[in-house]
């Protein structure tokens, strides 16, 4: 299973992300979901970092990316754009191979994380 945190600050805006895991929906190279998620959390990143010239910290894995945003661009427009729309994105994957992706809102306060489910953010 992929597992996806969210990181948002206590003003709502989103901080980072970690993408984190494997699909298991097929075999390597014919995953579709985990290509899926690659490409949504790969855009956002790209996005970030080539349109928005955004600083973000950046770490990558097999199985693994972590974006994070500097604390003076966390609440920029354009950031927080690209990044509801990675959400938007992955939240469709989740609907449709809800068994392979879980997407999981962590609360970013006092400098302790709290986990909760993204189901929660969306109206």
């Amino acid at each position: 299973m992929i597992t996806v945190d969210v990181y948002r600050a206590e003003d709502g805006s989103i901080r980072g992300f970690r993408a984190k895991g494997h699909a298991g929906y097929a075999e390597h190279g014919a995953d579709i979901v985990c290509a899926a998620v690659s490409a949504i959390t790969q855009t956002a990143a790209l996005g970030l970092l080539e349109h928005l010239k955004t600083p973000v910290k950046l770490k990558q894995a097999p199985g693994l990316l972590e974006c994070w945003l500097s604390s003076s661009e966390r609440a920029s427009g354009g950031a927080q754009a690209v990044l509801e729309t990675m959400l938007l994105g992955l939240a469709e994957v989740q609907r449709q191979h809800p068994e392979r992706i879980r997407l999981r809102r962590v609360s970013v306060r006092g400098g302790a994380p709290k986990a909760g489910a993204l189901a929660s953010d969306r109206a």
